[in-house]
């Protein structure tokens, strides 16, 4: 690995755990993977299980028993598949999304009352340096084409 290597792993590693800790400190009881996957559908929209399942990493089986969960709450909605009735898509209620709303705005306010040293144009710049970092890494993911042992 290079230098770049391993800022870029470090900065990773460094988001995972600020996220973690964020949720912690909230003192918000929405469970960690319910949250995930509010942002996942949130971010994606209305995709269909096996395609959740490949964002959050996880097998399909999990995959349905989390969505059932969000479900069962109230969060998500299932239906068909209008292309393939056999496939089941979940999308995000409105309940959903003022559950994950309110999540983030306490995560937010409980993170943001501890850090003192941070005014708002540093977070800004922070805020900003990540989204250029995201949207690079879109970018990157869109334009790669599969190798041909992929296919």
């Amino acid at each position: 690995m290079n230098a770049a290597d391993d800022i870029v792993v470090d900065l990773l590693v460094t988001a995972s755990r600020l996220t973690r800790l964020a949720g912690a400190v909230s003192g918000d009881d929405l469970p960690r993977a319910m949250a995930r996957a509010l942002a996942v559908l949130d971010e994606h929209g209305c995709v269909r299980v096996s395609e959740f399942a490949r964002i959050d990493r996880c097998s399909q089986p999990a995959a349905t028993t989390l969505i059932g969960k969000l479900v069962a709450e109230g969060f998500a909605a299932r239906r068909r598949d209008p292309e393939d009735s056999r496939a089941v898509m979940v999308e995000l209620t409105p309940a959903g999304r003022e559950r994950l709303g309110r999540f983030r705005r306490t995560v937010a306010a409980a993170t943001a009352e501890r850090l003192p040293g941070f005014d708002t144009e540093r977070l800004t710049r922070l805020d900003a340096e990540l989204h250029d970092l995201l949207e690079a890494l879109k970018t990157a993911a869109r334009q790669r084409t599969p190798t041909p042992r992929e296919h």
